[in-house]
Order: C-alpha cells, then structure tokens, then sequence
C-alpha cells in the first residue's frame, strides 16, 4: 500500500508541474480576452515574422496595379492601396485608376473612391450615387472626364453634378495594369502581414488549444483530463493522512 501511495505522489508531481505551465498560459491568456476590448487587444497587429508565417498571412493571388501620373492603386489580397495609403480592405475587384489636376479616381467593386495626391478622401460614390453596376474599365475622355465601361454599355460621368449618361460605345484612354515596382510591393507586402493577425486573436488560439492546429483542442482536452486526475488524486492523498 505504501509503494502504491508513493507511486501515485511521484506522478502526482510530475502531472502537476507539467499541467501547471498550460494552466498558467490559459489563465493569462482568458484574463487578456475578458480585457480584450478595454486593451483594444482586436486593434493590434502581431508583427513578429515568424508567427505570421506560421498563420500563413500572405496574399491568396497576385498583386493587381494601376499607375497614373506615377501613382499606384494596388490591390493586394482583398485591400486596395493608394501608393502605400489603404483605401479599402475588403475589395474583390480593382478596375482602374485615373487622375485630372492631382484629383485621383479609384474604381472598384461598382464603387469610385476620389482623393487627394495625399490618399485624403474627397468623396465615395456607390450604386446609390448612381455608379453602374458589373463595372469593367474605368479611362478618360479627351477632355479629362470619366468613362466608365460596364457590363451594360459605356457611361460618361460628370462628378460635379453627378450625372451619368449611358452610350452604345465611347472611346476613352483606358486605365490599363501594369507591372508593380519591386519596392513598391514589399512596402505593401509588409502591410498587408502586418494587418492579418491580431493580438486577440492569437490570444484566442492560445487558450482554446487552435494555436498547435485542430490537434489543440484534443490537447487543451488532455491537460483538462490531466487537471480532473490531479484533484482526484490530491484529495485522496490528503485523505489517506486523516
């Protein structure tokens, strides 16, 4: 009886040092969650290389570009920049860009985003405003004003008053992509990275097990069973010295 009770006290320790580092993790980790919003914890990105290459935080296709009067609209992933300035982070298709007296004009997703040469927005124009809808190529008149072809015919905008006529056919000098500077891209890789991976989430990961794969959770499961085997085992021991 006394080697089995040594037995169980030898593993006893050993199960306890071991489930105590996961138990210390877990409760720092649900004690930041519960203070995630006080702490903005869902506003702050991880920057740490290594770990946004283990969450695999890159874009799923190529960069798309526009340039026009040297400035870039890119669109990396699902955000549109305007040189190195975010535009918009949740873009499915960048169509173009044009310029007139350093006004800037983006078209994306049936939308027109205008801004300074500084990325300061001057106005959003949406289906609302009358922007068509399956929007395929955006240029410039010979008078500088906006062409847009679409899926439906070809529109002639004036943005002052805000009237869109529709044609059969309108010849225009057409945004057309183009090959994205080296240094450009980094800068913009490193953004997008940099913007992919939250504080809260991780944290998240950490505490429920996701952080090692689908396997963590079968594991923060293990220490839990661990933790059931520690008590059972520590209130018998205490009872065999009554």
């Amino acid at each position: 009886m006394k080697n089995y009770i040594l037995l169980i006290q030898r593993w006893h320790k050993k199960f306890g040092i071991f489930a105590a580092l996961f138990v210390i993790c877990i409760v720092i980790s649900g004690i930041a969650i519960n203070h995630s919003e006080e702490l903005e914890l869902n506003k702050k990105f991880i920057k740490t290389e290594w770990l946004l290459d283990f969450y695999q935080i890159n874009p799923v296709s190529e960069p798309v570009a526009y340039n026009v009067d040297g400035s870039w609209a890119t669109q990396v992933g699902k955000r549109v920049y305007f040189n190195n300035i975010e535009i918009s982070n949740n873009v499915e298709k960048l169509v173009g860009i044009i310029s007139n007296n350093e006004i800037y004009t983006i078209a994306y997703d049936g939308q027109l985003t205008i801004i300074t040469k500084d990325g300061e927005l001057i106005e959003h124009l949406t289906g609302a405003a009358g922007v068509p809808a399956g929007m395929r190529e955006i240029g410039q008149d010979e008078n500088g004003d906006i062409v847009i072809k679409a899926a439906h015919g070809y529109y002639h905008v004036d943005t002052n008053e805000l009237e869109w006529k529709e044609y059969e056919y309108l010849e225009a000098i057409w945004s057309v992509a183009s090959a994205i500077p080296t240094e450009l891209y980094d800068n913009l890789l490193q953004q997008y990275r940099g913007s992919g991976l939250t504080i809260e989430r991780l944290l998240i990961d950490i505490h429920s097990g996701r952080f090692v794969g689908s396997w963590g959770v079968y594991f923060v499961d293990l220490i839990a069973i661990l933790m059931l085997f520690l008590s059972c085992t520590g209130v018998w021991m205490w009872w065999q010295r009554l």
